[in-house]
């Protein structure tokens, strides 16, 4: 009995490691009577004996979806700065171009216009863009009645770089050209830009106009200035070396105001300081002075005179802007005082 059970055994250990499940059925329960408690067949105790757990499968690295933005979700311009003199730099072509502060010569704003581009006049409206003009932002103040988006001249766009923008209106089709327009606030006012470009040249460009609209500021138009030196001399007593000091200052500041760079360079203490004040002298920058006060002839503990100067200084895009610079004076060999620095 012993080896017919034995043998059976051995038949069906082979049968289960030929197709792994099969010598009867593994779940089988054979009873004993009524009374008898149930036992495991020879077939289960088997199957048990060679069984062998197999090793996890190994876990799969999670998959992280990065969905692009939502359409209005990014906000283009969150706020409109005031206008700091402050510079910048785009990315052009893969090159980085300087841009300087452009105002827009009939609104309160302005941008940073790359020294590639050009500023001029298009539809009665300031724009910024490519020399050949085909290329351009502008900007405007909607007339109260227009309708939400331009007019109701844009349709809503399909470019999702820029559906995603919280300004974004819609594009229209002007020609060879396309119109992209978003909608801004500055100092509670509500503003409209128009990117306009043709086709060849979006894909290089549309980013560069984004990057400007994002740095748009603002800045009120101030009358004109105009330059010249409008103070009253300090008194620096009745010594002619004095009174020569301050004359040369007077000289400097009105040849700094006028723009004379040969006036300018007869009070310099040397060629080089010239040289290296020149920058005052730019055709960017007009001054108004109006106050000099002495620091000292000489200040003391040192060899040079002083005066200290304050002035109005307006620049080429119309921002004005308090200034001061201490002028400082040192004697030349023939024992007169010339400009030593501007600072």
């Amino acid at each position: 009995m012993s080896m017919r059970k034995c043998v059976f055994g051995a038949g069906c250990i082979t049968i289960v490691l030929a197709f792994s499940s099969g010598c009867g059925n593994g779940a089988e329960i054979h009873s004993s009577g009524a009374g008898g408690m149930a036992q495991p067949s020879a077939t289960t105790a088997a199957t048990a004996a060679v069984s062998v757990t197999p090793s996890p499968a190994p876990a799969t690295p999670a998959v992280i979806k990065t969905e692009p933005p939502g359409v209005k979700s990014v906000a283009l311009i969150p706020a409109v700065p005031d206008y700091n003199e402050s510079g910048r730099g785009y990315e052009i072509k893969g090159e980085i171009v300087q841009a300087a502060f452009s105002a827009d010569q009939t609104l309160p704003l302005g941008l940073f216009m790359p020294e590639t581009m050009v500023r001029f006049e298009q539809d009665r409206r300031s724009a910024w863009g490519t020399p050949d003009k085909q290329n351009y932002i502008t900007l405007m103040k909607p007339v109260a009645g227009d309708a939400a988006a331009g007019d109701g001249e844009f349709e809503p766009g399909n470019d999702r770089e820029l559906l995603k923008y919280k300004e974004y209106l819609g594009s229209k089709v002007e020609g060879d050209q396309t119109a992209e327009a978003f909608e801004f606030t500055a100092k509670e006012q509500t503003y409209r830009a128009e990117l306009h470009l043709q086709a060849e040249q979006r894909a290089a460009l549309l980013p560069v106009f984004i990057a400007m609209l994002r740095d748009v500021e603002y800045m009120e138009k101030q009358p004109p200035l105009t330059p010249g030196v409008f103070l009253t001399a300090p008194d620096v007593g009745s010594d002619p070396g004095n009174k020569q000091a301050l004359q040369e200052t007077m000289d400097c500041l009105e040849a700094w105001s006028a723009g004379d760079k040969e006036k300018f360079a007869a009070t310099m203490f040397s060629p080089q300081l010239n040289e290296a004040l020149q920058f005052f002298l730019d055709n960017k920058n007009v001054y108004r002075f109006y106050e000099l006060t002495l620091t000292g002839i000489p200040i003391e503990g040192t060899k040079r005179a002083g005066f200290w100067v304050r002035y109005t200084r307006m620049n080429s895009e119309g921002y004005i802007i308090g200034g001061g610079n201490e002028i400082s004076l040192l004697k030349n060999k023939q024992g007169e005082w010339k400009i030593a620095n501007i600072d």
